[in-house]
């Protein structure tokens, strides 16, 4: 399972965002790549409030107390929705409506990258459940801030975003920023006695 949670951790996701987005500015697509700049860092600053405050109101521990208790809101899972089901809503904007590939991907993703948080034993259910809606809300985001899709637009440029995309994830996949554990030991020492 660690093989596919790591598709969503933070050390493969970080360059990946920021490889599609140049990606995007190059290919003359820079609203797209603001878009896709603001609804993926927006979603990743939305888990970083809700982890802070689980931490600080929770005790956010380390292994879920139950499978349907919340406890510290599965990052892994909403970033991974929102990264990959964003993605897919900008590569596949000639054969779907945005919001159809948005509510689609982002719930499969969210899917995916939930069932191997749960299998890990890292988080409940409830955790998953939160990242996967915070992930979901983030790729329609996109969806909608990315406007209407451009079936007349040329797909070469598209081409090589995807070819960008897949050469991030395959570059970086392995990589883990050990996020969750950082931010565990600030919140620890910022937390009253």
């Amino acid at each position: 399972m660690y093989f596919v949670t790591d598709f969503a951790d933070l050390g493969l996701l970080l360059p990946l965002v920021a490889l599609v987005a140049l990606s995007l500015a190059v290919v003359g697509r820079k609203g797209q790549a603001v878009v896709w700049l603001l609804t993926v860092t927006g979603t990743f600053g939305m888990m970083l409030v809700l982890k802070v405050l689980a931490f600080l109101t929770l005790g956010a521990d380390e292994v879920p107390a139950c499978l349907l208790c919340l406890s510290n809101p599965s990052g892994h899972t909403a970033a991974g929705s929102v990264v990959y089901g964003g993605l897919l809503v900008l590569l596949g904007e000639r054969l779907a409506s945005r919001r159809s590939l948005a509510l689609l991907a982002g719930a499969g993703f969210g899917l995916l990258f939930g069932i191997s948080r749960v299998t890990l034993g890292v988080h409940s259910v409830a955790d998953v459940l939160v990242g996967g809606a915070v992930g979901l809300i983030g790729a329609l985001a996109l969806a909608w801030l990315a406007g209407l899709r451009r079936s007349e637009a040329p797909a070469t440029g598209l081409v090589l975003v995807a070819a960008v995309a897949l050469f991030g994830v395959l570059a970086f996949h392995g990589n883990r920023l050990g996020a969750e554990e950082a931010l565990r030991a600030i919140l620890a020492e910022l937390r009253p006695a």
